[in-house]
């Protein structure tokens, strides 16, 4: 069954979704971030590999993991988790989860409240970041 969901991140669509997403990140980071460049360099210096890591556990997480339950990841010098929070129906009918993210490298991380929901074809798609808080730190984050 999770060869079957890890098939899904070589389609066209989820990958086009991912670049969009990724663009928005380093584009958009800059009026989110606290810390001026902060998202931005956490981000870029990710590797593809490292990048299909991250995205290959967010939706695994958003695919089998029930609300509050954290999802942990790591990849080199990298990890994170993923919590779902809230899953509902959105107004055209697809499933939608509200999800905490968090991006770790070394006393850097970024914390993303996220939404994504299904689209026609049944995959996950990234919606919108209602809120982030980017911080330089540190302090050990709790995971």
């Amino acid at each position: 069954m999770l060869k079957k969901h890890i098939n899904k991140f070589e389609k066209p669509q989820f990958k086009l979704g991912l670049f969009v997403l990724i663009l928005f990140i380093i584009f958009n980071g800059q009026s989110l971030a606290k810390h001026e460049g902060l998202e931005e360099r956490l981000y870029s210096g990710m590797t593809n590999s490292k990048i299909k890591i991250a995205t290959e556990n967010l939706m695994l997480a958003l695919e089998t993991n029930p609300d509050g339950k954290k999802h942990l990841w790591k990849s080199g010098s990298y990890k994170g988790y993923i919590i779902p929070k809230t899953t509902f129906i959105n107004l055209e009918g697809y499933f939608c989860r509200t999800y905490l993210e968090v991006l770790i490298r070394r006393a850097e991380y970024n914390m993303y409240d996220n939404t994504a929901c299904r689209d026609h074809d049944g995959e996950w798609v990234w919606i919108e970041t209602t809120s982030a808080n980017e911080t330089q730190s540190n302090i050990k984050i709790n995971h």
